[in-house]
Formats: C-alpha cells, sequence, structure tokens
C-alpha cells in the first residue's frame, strides 16, 4: 500500500495535469518512470488496462495493494461524475494534512510511550535482578510479591497479554469485526472529539461524491449510492438501503439522508437548506471542505488527549507502584517493632 506522502504526491501530479488538460494515458505513462519501482509497476500495469479500454477505477480494483479502497472509490464516483481534476486535488489535500496529523499524532505520543515502556521495564528488572542478587529476601523491591526469573515471567506474561488484548482489540474494531460498528459507532459519535473526527470526514468524503455525480447529471439513487459508499465508514453505509428506497419513493436528497438514521441533523439540515434554495451543488461543496477542516482540527485534538491519557497512565502507574512500596517497608518496619 503506498505511503501517506506517495499517495498525496501522487493525487496532485494527477489533479494539476488533468486540470491542465494533459491525456490521462500521459499521465499515467509519467508516472511510470518515477524512481519508486513498485509504484512504476503497478502504474505500468494501470496504463495497459486504460489503454486496453479498462476505466481508471477499475485498473485501480486490480492494483488494490497498491491503492486504498477509499481512493479508488473516489476515482469511481468521479468518473461517473466527470470531475476527476478536481477529486484528485481534493484527495491530494486529505492525504497531506492526513499524514500531517498523523506526523502530530506520533509526535505527541513517543514520549509518553517511552515514559511508559521505561515504566513497565524498570518493575521488570527489578523483579529479575532481586531474584538474581537477593534470592532468599523476605521484602519484595518490585511490590509486586514477584521475584526472580519465574518472577520475571509471569509478569511479563500479564503485561503482554494486557497489551496484546488491547491491541487485538483495537484491531478488530479498525476492521469492523462482527459488525461492530453497527452498534459501537452511535456511542462513539457522542464522544464529542473522537467521534467529531470519525463523522466529519465521511461526512466530507459525502458530501463531495455525491456534488461531483450531481454536477454531471447522474441519476439520483446511483449518485446517492456511491456517495454513501465513498465514505469508507461501515455505519453510514448501514443506512443506505433506507436512503435508496427513500429516493426511489420520490423524496429528495435531504429526505433521504434522514431516512437514511445514520447521519447527524444537522447536516442533514444544511442539506434540506440547499435544496430548497435551489443551491444543493454549491452547497455540498462547501459541506465537504468545511466537514475536512473540522476533522483536521478534531483528529489534532484526538493526538493531545491520547498523549495525556498515556502520560497520566504512567504517573498512575509510577504513583501506584511508590505506595505499595511505602505500604510494603511500613509493613516491615512495624514486623521490626
Amino acid at each position: 500500500m503506498m505511503a501517506l506522502k506517495a499517495l498525496g504526491m501522487f493525487c496532485r501530479r494527477m489533479g494539476t495535469g488533468l486540470r491542465s488538460g494533459v491525456d490521462i494515458l500521459r499521465l499515467l505513462e509519467n508516472e511510470t518512470r518515477l524512481q519508486n519501482q513498485s509504484h512504476r509497476q503497478a502504474m505500468q500495469r494501470v496504463l495497459e488496462s486504460v489503454r486496453s479500454g479498462s476505466t481508471l477505477a477499475k485498473a485501480m480494483v486490480q492494483e488494490n495493494r497498491h491503492f486504498p479502497p477509499l481512493l479508488i472509490q473516489l476515482v469511481h464516483a468521479s468518473e461517473l461524475g466527470g470531475s476527476m481534476d478536481r477529486m484528485f486535488e481534493y484527495m491530494a489535500n486529505y492525504y497531506e494534512q492526513l499524514r500531517q496529523t498523523r506526523s502530530y499524532f506520533v509526535q505527541k505520543i513517543t514520549m509518553p510511550v517511552v515514559q511508559l515502556v521505561l515504566a513497565v521495564g524498570i518493575i521488570g528488572l527489578v523483579i529479575l535482578i532481586q531474584g538474581i542478587l537477593s534470592p532468599n529476601s523476605t521484602y519484595n523491591a518490585s511490590g509486586t510479591g514477584l521475584s526472580g526469573v519465574r518472577g520475571f515471567v509471569i509478569y511479563m506474561s500479564y503485561v503482554g497479554s494486557v497489551f496484546g488484548t488491547l491491541g487485538l482489540l483495537a484491531w478488530g474494531i479498525w476492521k469492523n469485526w462482527f459488525n461492530c460498528h453497527q452498534w459501537l459507532m452511535p456511542l462513539v459519535q457522542r464522544i464529542p472529539m473522537l467521534g467529531t473526527a470519525l463523522t466529519t470526514l465521511g461526512l466530507s468524503r459525502l458530501s463531495m461524491s455525491l456534488s461531483m455525480l450531481l454536477n454531471a447529471g447522474v441519476e439520483a439513487k446511483r449518485s446517492l449510492k456511491q456517495a454513501f459508499l465513498s465514505t469508507g465508514n461501515h455505519y453510514f453505509i448501514s443506512g443506505m438501503p433506507r436512503a435508496l428506497a427513500s429516493v426511489e419513493s420520490g423524496q429528495s436528497f435531504g429526505d433521504a439522508f434522514l431516512a437514511s438514521r445514520v447521519l447527524p441533523n444537522e447536516f442533514v439540515e444544511m442539506v434540506q437548506i440547499g435544496e430548497l434554495s435551489g443551491t444543493e451543488t454549491e452547497s455540498l461543496d462547501h459541506l465537504a471542505t468545511e466537514y475536512q477542516t473540522r476533522a483536521k482540527d478534531a483528529l489534532t485534538n484526538i493526538a493531545t488527549i491520547v498523549s495525556t491519557v498515556i502520560w497520566l497512565s504512567v504517573i498512575l502507574i509510577i504513583g501506584a507502584y511508590i505506595i505499595r512500596l511505602g505500604l510494603q517497608y511500613i509493613s516491615m518496619l512495624n514486623s521490626f517493632l
């Protein structure tokens, strides 16, 4: 899979070239001359597919290990809508902002994570060293009741189990195991910053895709379906059948979004106002930009919150460790007395 920086640069080159009127075959051929070997090989196969009559989206699907699903979906939507240059420029900004936010996130949590690892590691070393130097001592320097190699193995097993469980849980949620987004997303959306980030990213993609498709005159049902799929949000996509049924019965997009029962009321009301004023595509363009900005701010705030939570966890671990040692020392003094 392409790195975020490479994705942003690829989308920027494609968007700039298409806006300047350069033929897409020439742009794809230019991609085959870049330095990255895996990208050159993937783009060569994409170029051959497009030359043989395939659409760009279908050619990219065949290279789904190289291109992210979201980009492929939006390329498909933009081909239907005839606004591929605008889509690529939008995605270039999206990937650049995502890379900056991720870098900021890593920078914010690096030191707290290092401190957490050191705190956990030092306790493990104390357990191991005491067992080697003072195997018969009644005083437990680690405050955990464990000592020696056996105690160290038990301690690391507990630590590995905790962090492994948390990591597996996070991965399962990310991959929507057991369709967990259906019941989890409504709860997450109520969390001020985290819910805002996940929601606004999806709404930004939905707004942009639907605007492109409507501008090109694509039929309402097909436009709505592609717009929902472009969000990449399983919870939003679950409301797509209800929205499509509403459009089939002759309802407006605003009513269809309301019928989906998965989109925020604020977004639905803005779409309805745009429809009443006859400027629905302009309203959708404005919403896409606004929600993208909101998502960037929310993701930045999340990075700050996560780093603070990790730092507080380190303080709690060290504090609990010191208190336990102190209580153990006091108990030992009382036994002497």
